[in-house]
């Protein structure tokens, strides 16, 4: 809703639709892991620790809200951001990803009993899909709350999730 209505679609005097910005986060993908997968192997025994990685991935996806919270800020009525304040949302967003989707699958899987790997590796995805259903909820309230208090107020409860993980 952000993208089609306080985003503007045009770029270098080329209109396209909002939902083209979904493609952003696949390209992102597509272009980083392979960078990730170097950096993990590079850095070896010196990575970080699994639950350093899911705070560090929740931080950045803390910062991609942040970001949406000031072009919120500075879009309504007639007012659209720059389309490159969604672009940089869905690049700290993927970075978080990177951080830590792999890492969930590989930590479900070691830590997991070794007869129990599949029903554990279900509940990883059981629980992505309880939280999309919880971020439709929130994005549901999008219609009530202005747009930057209500991104402000995810990206402090994302990067609380972050401080939890480190600590844990």
């Amino acid at each position: 809703l952000f993208a089609k209505r306080n985003t503007a679609t045009t770029f270098l005097g080329f209109d396209f639709p909002a939902s083209w910005f979904q493609s952003a986060n696949a390209l992102f993908i597509v272009t980083l892991a392979p960078v990730f997968a170097w950096m993990w192997i590079k850095l070896g025994k010196k990575a970080p620790s699994d639950p350093a990685k899911f705070a560090v991935g929740l931080f950045f996806a803390g910062a991609g809200f942040l970001v949406l919270a000031g072009g919120a800020s500075g879009s309504g009525g007639w007012v659209r951001v720059s389309p490159m304040w969604l672009i940089a949302v869905y690049l700290l967003h993927t970075i978080g990803e990177l951080f830590l989707s792999p890492v969930g699958l590989s930590s479900m899987t070691k830590l997991a009993p070794k007869n129990r790997v599949g029903q554990m590796m279900g509940i990883w995805f059981v629980a992505a899909a309880l939280g999309n259903l919880i971020a439709g909820l929130v994005a549901g309230q999008l219609e009530s709350l202005p747009a930057s208090d209500l991104f402000s107020s995810v990206a402090m409860f994302v990067g609380g999730g972050g401080v939890i993980a480190l600590l844990v």
